[in-house]
């Protein structure tokens, strides 16, 4: 299977600290890939990396099949953690401002409009300044600026950080539709239940470095007799105590089940 995201031997340093320590991942075509860690683990640097925001020190990185360069940015929807709006712009003017940069016509961009505003309960806003905006409600609005362009690939960091549960029932549908298009997702979080619902593959990243990757299920498989099940025995470990496992394992000092909350 075709590679979305390629990335070998990636590592990023900020001084003497080592933010990604030789990262390898393949996230096939098609698929919805979750990154997971608690906070620090190194997936915003890698997303970063990934969009040719931060240069990685060593390593390569193709999207798509190429690599990194800014005619690529057409081709990839990306949602930062730091989430950017223009306070004092209307909701219509900043969603067909998000389209212009990425070269969508506003006619095709209106067009598209029409099919998500409502969904995502945004026609009564659209004259309306972001600032008046609640924090889920601006969030809704930049995610659609991350999708106006039809992208190939979406890249999220923390897609659902600051959304109420009825939205994030709403992102989860958008995703699910845009994996049924054949578009590869890849999103970032430390909520491992969420990743466990959503995702086809995952990797697990702890101190810059990749414990796992693969499907849940498999993961779930190797860890079966390696994690103790509380009773009642539940059929398949958590993700969360096989997280805490694989860094016991591999020497560094364990997260809490609390930082991966």
């Amino acid at each position: 299977m075709a590679s979305a995201i390629s990335i070998s031997g990636v590592t990023k340093r900020f001084g003497k600290y080592t933010a990604v320590d030789r990262l390898d991942l393949e996230i096939p075509v098609g698929l919805t890939f979750g990154l997971l860690g608690p906070n620090g683990a190194g997936k915003t640097t890698t997303i970063r990396m990934t969009m040719n925001i931060t240069k990685a020190d060593e390593g390569t990185i193709r999207v798509l099949g190429e690599p990194l360069a800014d005619e690529m940015q057409e081709r990839i929807g990306y949602l930062p953690e730091e989430r950017g709006l223009y306070r004092k712009m209307t909701v219509i003017d900043q969603l067909l401002f998000f389209a212009a940069i990425k070269s969508v016509e506003k006619k095709t961009a209106l067009a598209r409009l029409e099919k998500w505003i409502d969904v995502m309960d945004l026609r009564p806003w659209l004259g309306k300044k972001t600032e008046e905006l609640s924090k889920g409600m601006q969030q809704k609005v930049q995610f659609l600026g991350t999708i106006i362009h039809d992208p190939e690939v979406l890249i999220l960091d923390e897609p659902f950080s600051g959304l109420d549960p009825i939205n994030v029932v709403l992102v989860k549908d958008f995703l699910a539709d845009f994996k049924k298009q054949g578009k590869t997702i890849v999103f970032s979080t430390h909520v491992m239940e969420q990743a466990e619902k959503l995702c086809d593959r995952i990797a697990l990243i702890y101190r810059g470095r990749k414990l796992l990757d693969g499907t849940v299920k498999e993961i779930k498989h190797a860890y079966r007799d390696r994690v103790p099940l509380p009773p009642p025995v539940e059929p398949e470990p958590e993700l969360e105590k096989i997280f805490i496992k694989a860094v016991e394992e591999s020497g560094l000092a364990a997260p809490t089940t609390e930082e991966l909350r």
